[in-house]
């Protein structure tokens, strides 16, 4: 890499528009996550808005850490973007309601530690997960997290409007607005299209009385972001061993950003870079958990708008990452992403599952199911773990800890598509084929699998 690559020099005005356009690009992701696992937690609005705050602020964290560096021991110093991971949504709503929120976090720390210590081992650990495995699971995803998205649509489970004509109407509407701003959207609008999505779904909601305009009145203007809010964290192993698989697919997906970023900013990157960014990713989760937040990914989206602005300044970054803390310490600015109505939340967060579920299908229609015995290992390891997400009760008689590991589609199905591809593949599991996927200059839809992986 040519050390200039990223230090061209930008004036203050175009810095702060730019970097404004970066956060806006990233910020549907990292506001839906938070949301979602409230949700899913039971917590209420006040809860729910320092989940958001805290989130703002550790994703600027980590995309400071990931451009400034760690001296020479973290940190990719490349123009990246990091926000909320929705891999490791599904197990964190897991150990959350099972194990409580001190061990929830105490695992998101436990597992950063765990990949920082695995980054060492990059080349070797990516052996395990070729592009069969990373395809099966990236679709499971979708698919089992749609259920949460539709009942969001409706209303949200349990509230009184539950599956009413006027929640279905308005999250089915802002879902077309989002599929049409994708198609017919240019440039950085396109980009924007869940973000637009929810703000006008929020307008609409305004005028039909969905809206707690108070929540956002009663909050306050400053506030620092709490660290152990929960209490000391808690260090139990399966919640972290849980968390640690779910994270690993980060670290996949954080190496195919970095082949992206080669093409689109003329780079050449070279492994020990892409190692240091690893581990820049894994230090920013552990002051994530410590600050009672979610892990984090690199978001390739950020990477397409480095594209399109043809601003590659590291600068420009920083000033996004800056941005975003600030939004993390000013909680009026939470409170008004949490008054979004949860039907206008569905409808947005399907359209979302719907590209993960599509990214997943697009990485599986590349395989050639006639060899290498594909055809066996994507059924049987879906057909695994869509039972497991969809019929949990067969495991009612299983020890609590083992049932929530079995009851987990997408750990069952990523545990089941490793040990097939191993058996039934002997030593041809081992290539690196998913290195292949993800550094293929000419495959445009590697954009497609963004930060949702």
């Amino acid at each position: 890499m040519k050390k200039e690559s990223f230090d061209e020099k930008v004036g203050w005005g175009r810095m702060l528009l730019v970097g404004f356009q970066h956060v806006l690009t990233m910020c549907p992701g990292t506001i839906a996550v938070p949301l979602i696992l409230a949700g899913a937690l039971g917590l209420d609005e006040k809860e729910t808005a320092f989940l958001v705050s805290a989130n703002f602020f550790t994703s600027g964290i980590a995309i400071l850490i990931q451009v400034l560096g760690i001296g020479k021991l973290a940190g990719s110093r490349y123009p990246i973007v990091l926000g909320s991971s929705f891999a490791p949504l599904s197990p964190m709503i897991l150990i959350g309601k099972e194990y409580g929120m001190a061990a929830l976090f105490g695992s998101v720390i436990a597992s950063g530690a765990v990949i920082f210590l695995l980054s060492f081992f990059m080349d070797k650990i990516l052996k395990l997960f070729p592009q069969v495995v990373v395809g099966t699971f990236v679709t499971l995803i979708g698919i089992t997290l749609a259920p949460t998205a539709l009942r969001d649509l409706a209303g949200g489970e349990g509230n009184a409007g539950f599956g009413s004509v006027e929640n279905l109407i308005l999250g089915l509407a802002v879902l077309i607005f989002i599929l049409l701003v994708e198609k017919y959207g240019k440039g950085i609008w396109k980009s924007m299209s869940l973000l637009l999505g929810i703000t006008a779904g929020t307008a609409a909601g305004c005028f039909l009385h969905m809206v707690d305009i108070a929540s956002i009145a009663q909050a306050e203007i400053f506030q620092p972001v709490q660290p152990f809010a929960y209490g000391v964290p808690e260090f139990k192993l399966w919640p972290i061993f849980l968390m640690t698989i779910f994270c690993i697919i980060n670290m996949i997906q954080c190496i195919g950003v970095f082949s992206v970023m080669d093409e689109i900013a003329d780079v050449e990157t070279e492994n020990e870079i892409k190692e240091r960014g690893i581990r820049g990713q894994a230090v920013a989760q552990m002051i994530t958990g410590a600050f009672n937040s979610v892990p984090s990914t690199m978001f390739n989206e950020n990477v397409s708008l480095i594209g399109l602005t043809k601003i590659k300044s590291r600068s420009v970054i920083t000033t996004a990452g800056i941005m975003i803390i600030l939004a993390g310490i000013f909680p009026k600015i939470s409170a008004v992403f949490t008054a979004v109505p949860k039907c206008v939340l569905g409808g947005a967060t399907l359209a979302l599952f719907g590209v993960i579920t599509s990214s997943g299908i697009s990485m599986l229609s590349r395989l050639d199911f006639s060899k290498d015995n594909n055809f066996k290992i994507v059924g049987t390891s879906i057909a695994i773990g869509v039972g497991a997400a969809f019929a949990s009760d067969a495991f009612v008689n299983i020890p609590g800890t083992l049932q929530m590991i079995l009851s987990n589609g997408l750990f069952m199905v990523s545990i089941s598509a490793i040990l097939l591809n191993l058996l039934l593949n002997g030593k041809k599991a081992f290539r690196n084929d998913i290195l292949y996927f993800l550094t293929k200059k000419s495959d445009s839809s590697i954009i497609l699998v963004r930060m949702y992986v």
